[in-house]
């Protein structure tokens, strides 16, 4: 879906080059994000992308909102979850693949650091370990967690 505060054939021009078949033009911002507000709850989450003042409104009311931030208002930029800098649109399927390989790790952190704790408590309690090697224990646990998650640099835009 289009939201646009431009006329009905600028959007009707941008929407067919792209593909979009449900265009709503000459938008306030106000009515951006009551359709922005109207979705929300519902079944799938709702991701807004938008430039500039009149968009930050909607950004701030969808389940994720995505500034463009080299051409973006500041506004837009500080009402977003996420900015895009480059401004290419493109590299938006590589944002959402990022981002759920992000919240993979951070779920897969959770459970280690969990496990490692758990287990140096269980271990210092039954006597097996020392308070230092228990201390050392969770230090390697955190460890594991800052180079698990620093693995995603390795991830490229492809």
């Amino acid at each position: 879906m289009l939201l646009t505060g431009d006329n009905e054939h600028a959007a009707a021009a941008i929407a067919d080059s792209v593909g979009i078949r449900d265009v709503r033009s000459n938008l306030l911002p106000e009515e951006k994000m009551n359709i922005m507000k109207g979705f929300a709850g519902g079944a799938e989450p709702i991701c807004m992308i938008g430039d500039g003042v009149n968009d930050a409104l909607a950004l701030a009311s969808a389940d994720a909102g995505i500034a463009m931030g080299g051409i973006g208002s500041d506004i837009a930029v500080a009402s977003a979850d996420a900015v895009l800098v480059s401004d290419e649109i493109k590299r938006l399927p590589y944002l959402f693949n990022l981002m759920q390989k992000v919240m993979k790790k951070v779920h897969i952190n959770i459970i280690a650091s969990l496990i490692i704790n758990v287990t140096a408590v269980v271990l210092s309690a039954l006597g097996i370990l020392s308070p230092v090697t228990g201390a050392l224990w969770h230090n390697c646990g955190s460890v594991f967690v800052v180079v698990n998650a620093a693995l995603l640099l390795r991830l490229k835009d492809e």
